[in-house]
């Protein structure tokens, strides 16, 4: 595998229920699951490292789409907004760059 690999699809995380570990389920280093009520994928990462990002920044988005997901500021107020949703990119921790289509990320390919 290069990094010029073409990508092999899509998931949509606003579907995605957890996503972990899954080193002994695949008996493979470096593996994690990204599962959805439908389906559940088996990715490999390259190094642990790597893996330890992607769950990371996969469980940041599922957090971003659920709706019980509350912004800090809305946390530290209080009140009765609990379920409420975040509305505005400004309330979310700043992770574009894990997100960026630059041609230093090896996950976006012309």
């Amino acid at each position: 595998k290069t990094p010029y690999e073409a990508p092999h699809g899509m998931i949509d995380l606003s579907r995605c229920t957890t996503v972990k570990s899954a080193d002994l389920k695949s008996h493979k280093k470096h593996s994690f699951e990204i599962s959805t009520p439908e389906t559940t994928y088996l990715l490999y990462a390259d190094d642990e490292k790597a893996k330890d990002d992607w769950i990371g920044s996969v469980g940041r988005a599922i957090v971003r789409c659920s709706s019980t997901y509350v912004s800090r500021g809305q946390a530290n107020q209080g009140g009765g907004n609990a379920g409420r949703t975040a509305q505005t990119n400004n309330e979310y921790e700043d992770d574009s760059d894990d997100y960026s289509n630059s041609s230093n990320n090896p996950y976006f390919n012309d």
